[in-house]
């Protein structure tokens, strides 16, 4: 016999493999609706647990307190409605001192030539003093009497001159011959009973008034109509 023939057969013993089996999951299933489930309401605040504390301590108002606060407001309008009628007062007297320094300034700038102007009246009476004594006659020959035609003119136009002047700085000129006398702006040097003119009228102007800005610089010197009724 083979000696091989009589040997047990070699057999490799491998490692052995391990395996895990999961374990079954039974889920079971119902007809039954699943409630659902509650809000949480939320923990209240430690400043609205503290509020609610200091409601629950403090005191009931009484219908007395409740009287007092009604007539404290009361007076407190009241002081209001004081105060603010005085502020109101306030502003309007500044508006009138702010009005009346701006009236004050500007009558101030326009009359403050008045003296100055009042002076140079004297220089335009003479002046016409002097052109009213010239005989129209010898004013008619300018051939015999150039020297005096020529002053005449001169004197005039210096005088036509001057009066322009004077309107340019608000000064005017008025005459009031033959008009009712109005004593606030001529003076009535006479007074003369005159045929065919009317009683209480200007017959004569020996001097003509001036205004400055609506106001009497000068009043006129006049001659006045007398009614004879009243000798």
């Amino acid at each position: 016999m083979f000696a091989g023939a009589c040997r047990a057969p070699f057999v490799t013993a491998s490692r052995a493999t391990t395996y895990k089996v999961p374990a079954l999951v039974h889920r079971f299933y119902s007809d039954k609706a699943t409630p659902e489930a509650e809000p949480a309401q939320p923990a209240p605040s430690a400043k609205s647990a503290e509020a609610k504390q200091d409601a629950e301590a403090a005191p009931a108002i009484s219908t007395q307190d409740v009287e007092k606060l009604k007539q404290s407001i009361t007076e407190k309008d009241a002081k209001l409605k004081e105060l603010k009628d005085a502020y109101l007062r306030s502003l309007a007297d500044a508006e009138n001192i702010r009005t009346r320094a701006k009236t004050e300034v500007d009558n101030t700038k326009t009359f403050a030539i008045q003296k100055f102007a009042k002076d140079l009246l004297d220089t335009v009476d003479i002046l016409e003093l002097a052109i009213k004594h010239v005989p129209q006659e010898h004013l008619a020959d300018k051939v015999a009497n150039k020297s005096l035609v020529d002053l005449f003119e001169g004197v005039d136009m210096t005088k036509s001159n001057l009066l322009r002047t004077l309107e340019r700085h608000g000064i005017e000129t008025f005459d009031p011959l033959d008009q009712p006398y109005d004593p606030n702006t001529s003076h009535a040097l006479y007074q003369a009973p005159i045929p065919g003119k009317t009683p209480g009228h200007v017959f004569a102007v020996e001097k003509r008034g001036y205004v400055i800005k609506g106001r009497v610089l000068r009043s006129a010197q006049v001659g006045v109509v007398l009614d004879a009724s009243d000798n």
